[in-house]
């Protein structure tokens, strides 16, 4: 399968996905998650079949890490956080710097997509939405790890100015 194909292949499923929640009915659960799928293992990179082993190791560690680091939980959490941190760090290590930068850039693009889709999660879309939708969905899409960086350098700056 090309590059093409894989990129025909998430743009459909994207475009279901919200074809779905723009409907009347409940929306179908199984093309949303089709599509957040399809948005986290796109990369505008062709990885070999080890590296896309090694960036979803570390997303699913990404996620680990947030899911302990929250207020709470005492000692044990502390603990978990810890390792689970120095796990990652032994996995960057081990794949250096591009893949542990696409594996950052793949988690914040589904997180972004989830807030995005859940939007919509109570009620129906109209055509304005879906519109709307997808023209994010398609922007999201093309970011890069420099844009992301660059965005997030800026939002950080404007939190420090306003704190």
């Amino acid at each position: 399968m090309s590059e093409d194909d894989d990129t025909t292949a998430v743009e459909a499923s994207l475009r279901k996905a919200v074809e779905q929640l723009s409907g009347d009915g409940p929306g179908d659960d199984k093309a949303v998650q089709e599509a957040v799928q399809a948005l986290a293992d796109s990369s505008g990179q062709a990885w070999t079949p080890e590296q896309e082993t090694q960036i979803r190791a570390m997303v699913d560690q990404i996620r680990k890490l947030q899911d302990l680091n929250r207020p709470g939980g005492g000692w044990w959490r502390q603990r978990r956080e810890w390792r689970a941190r120095e796990r990652l760090v032994d996995m960057m290590e081990a794949g250096g710097p591009e893949l542990l930068n696409e594996a950052e850039l793949r988690h914040s693009k589904s997180h972004a997509m989830v807030e995005l889709l859940l939007r919509f999660i109570d009620s129906p879309m109209k055509q304005g939405d879906t519109v709307e939708t997808l023209t994010r969905i398609e922007a999201l899409h093309a970011v890069t790890y420099e844009e992301y960086q660059q965005t997030r350098k800026k939002l950080e700056d404007e939190k420090a100015a306003v704190g």
